[in-house]
């Protein structure tokens, strides 16, 4: 776990939500100059309050699903602002007690005795297009689940396996419909076909513009990540634009557990007692290596053979096969990203 330390001489715990902010602002001995709450999450009324410590102040929040305005307003502002790591603060300053007055003090203490531990803060003028990307995978995801359960009805009712035409998907429709002879599952078969036609639409169209808009932004990048075996456009795109700056990971290893490939031992005198930490990280990219090296298997001369190496030395386990898999071409995109080559098998 990494701490970030401060160097200014106020600093200001901020428990954010929706509609309102608790405040904390202590100097460095630890003497509270100001506590309240700020309704409507004012950030006018924010910067009346801080006036006489804004020239030497840091704010921080706790990382939850509204902080992006918060980072933005500070910047605008000229503040430095930190992001704190949720799981990671709730290990350190967890107590009985718990509402937001409390836990805006002890944010602002933590942060003055450096011991907030950060989490990275993506910069504002990338976030739509990572935006765009998730809802790309967001869509990619709900259309395969309407396609798991037509697959599902087709096996609860003993028929055959379909094959799909995803180019042109009006032969197979017209197999489903003709094998269901009850009219009102026709009718849930259509709705279901109706919304995988509509996602087809807009996946198709949200890949287009995000293929465009990559080539602009980051064209050697992008162009490198696809000489990696198992890595096309579309998952080339998510590790782009999830890894955001490679420079900010110091080591492999802080890359990998990034990725949530890697877990963090529990250790006791000397003994290694178990594994934890398989959620901390990234899980879109931990989903995008994954399946690249589901994908990389199909290679027949290096990948291909690495692969079945590796599941006769794990007894047959595909999945732990899959992870060493994909551990190594992250490793792989790590350098090539860090060091501006192609993928070098």
């Amino acid at each position: 776990m990494k701490y970030y330390s401060s160097t200014t001489q106020f600093n200001c715990g901020i428990d954010l939500h929706a509609h309102q902010m608790y405040v904390c602002l202590m100097d460095r001995q630890g003497h509270k100059l100001l506590h309240t709450n700020i309704w409507n999450n004012d950030f006018e009324y924010f910067l009346s309050r801080i006036g006489p410590w804004r020239d030497d102040l840091t704010v921080c929040c706790e990382c939850m699903f509204g902080w992006y305005w918060l980072s933005d307003a500070c910047q605008a502002a000229g503040l430095e602002f930190v992001l704190a790591h949720a799981l990671y603060l709730k290990a350190i300053h967890g107590g009985k007690n718990k509402n937001d007055r409390i836990d805006s003090e002890k944010l602002a203490h933590l942060l003055r005795t450096n011991l907030i531990p950060p989490a990275y803060v993506y910069p504002a003028d990338k976030r739509p297009l990572r935006a765009l990307l998730r809802q790309r995978i967001y869509y990619v995801w709900s259309r395969a689940d309407l396609l798991a359960r037509i697959q599902s009805h087709q096996l609860a009712h003993n028929r055959p396996a379909l094959r799909q035409t995803r180019p042109n998907r009006d032969p197979w429709e017209q197999q489903l419909l003709a094998q269901e002879p009850d009219p009102v599952r026709q009718l849930a078969l259509q709705n279901d076909l109706a919304m995988i036609r509509h996602y087809d639409t807009q996946i198709t169209a949200l890949e287009e513009h995000l293929n465009g808009l990559t080539k602009q932004t980051a064209p050697r990048e992008y162009a490198l990540l696809q000489t990696v075996p198992g890595i096309g456009e579309h998952l080339g795109m998510t590790i782009l634009y999830e890894i955001g700056d490679i420079e900010r990971f110091p080591t492999v290893k802080d890359f990998l557990s990034y990725c949530r490939l890697v877990k963090g031992t529990v250790a006791s005198a000397g003994k290694i007692k178990g594994l934890r930490g398989a959620k901390l990280g990234n899980p879109y990219l931990r989903w995008a290596f994954g399946e690249a090296a589901i994908i990389a298997k199909r290679d027949p001369q290096i990948i291909g053979p690495l692969a079945q190496q590796l599941e006769a030395r794990m007894n047959g386990n595909k999945f732990k096969a899959n992870t060493v898999l994909a551990i190594k071409l992250a490793r792989a995109v790590y350098f090539m990203l860090r060091q501006h080559t192609v993928f070098d098998q």
